[in-house]
């Protein structure tokens, strides 16, 4: 409220609110911002951190004018429309213990008799079910022997209990390749997709200038 009466009172200055759930997600996004923000200079950007499961209601409720997540927190709303950023594939994180640290590659059958961990549902919202049925779709039941609730904890776990997590091949580990590796999933179904949503009844002028821009950067 506080910003849409800024946005009344300084009517030369237009706002955009961006959401997102992870650095992943926005790393692509962040690479326009500086010729976006030179061309349009009278538009302020805001950069809000939600959970990932927020992410489509916040944007219904018109919280924020735009959403960068993954596509499966954007599958099936009507009302929202999206472009893909990246697309990508899932890896298998494993530390320097693990048996299977030491691959180039991960086979489905190499990799699902090993137990997991997850971020659970209150975290990743619709991501896990999806993560789940992608398993099913490799011919497997995954055997899913943690959940939490954040990236740090399933690190933890990867580490001391020997656990595989699922990270995106475009995440940027913390940890040295010598304790933790991602590796490549060979013909798995964990594929994803980063998107940038935003309802299509959206009238902000802000949102046309800054999908204008987008379309123009990612078409290069």
């Amino acid at each position: 409220m506080k910003v849409k009466m800024d946005n009344y009172q300084q009517s030369h200055t237009q706002f955009l609110s961006i959401e997102y759930s992870t650095l992943s997600d926005i790393q692509h996004l962040l690479r326009c911002i500086p010729p976006f923000k030179e061309s349009n200079p009278n538009i302020k950007l805001e950069l809000n951190k939600v959970l990932l499961k927020n992410i489509s209601d916040f944007l219904y409720k018109g919280i924020y004018d735009v959403a960068v997540a993954i596509d499966s927190e954007f599958e099936g709303k009507e009302a929202i429309q999206t472009n893909t950023l990246y697309t990508g594939r899932y890896c298998a994180v494993v530390s320097k213990q693990h048996p299977l640290f030491h691959h180039t590659s991960i086979k489905k059958e190499e990799l699902y008799p090993y137990p997991l961990v997850m971020l659970n549902s209150n975290a990743i919202g619709k991501s896990y079910s999806m993560m789940i049925q992608h398993a099913v779709e490799d011919g497997y039941q995954p055997n899913i022997m943690r959940t939490v609730d954040d990236v740090e904890t399933e690190l933890f776990y990867i580490i001391t209990e020997d656990l595989i997590g699922f990270f995106p091949d475009n995440y940027q580990l913390s940890y040295p390749k010598e304790e933790v590796r991602l590796i490549p999933l060979e013909d798995s179904h964990h594929t994803f997709k980063i998107e940038i949503g935003y309802l299509k009844e959206n009238k902000n002028p802000a949102l046309g200038a800054f999908l204008e821009e987008i379309r123009h950067w990612f078409s290069k």
